[in-house]
């Protein structure tokens, strides 16, 4: 298993039920498929360095987890087809 940081950004004018449901749908597809979420951080609404599909803020949310390559690429799956989520990066953290 491989260590990841995911982060993405939510649309800032969802209601708090959504945003949370979009959380938990984020942590189900890494837990779903025998990963494991080490770290979370909530950074709430934040101002956009470029405007993002006519936003200039956004909701921040941090994964630090750990899992297999395939998971990562069943949560790009995931993220791309949510229209509440306007970015996403997920890095690979391991030391080398």
């Amino acid at each position: 298993m491989h260590k990841y940081e995911l982060m993405f950004i939510v649309r800032p004018d969802v209601d708090e039920e959504t945003l949370k449901a979009t959380r938990e749908k984020v942590q189900s597809v890494i837990t779903a498929g025998g990963g494991e979420i080490t770290e979370t951080n909530d950074m709430g609404k934040r101002r956009l360095a470029y405007e993002i599909d006519k936003y200039r803020e956004g909701i921040y949310t941090v994964y630090n987890f750990q899992a297999d390559g395939d998971v990562v690429a069943e949560l790009d799956r995931v993220i791309n087809i949510n229209d509440n989520i306007i970015r996403h990066m997920t890095i690979n953290i391991d030391e080398k």
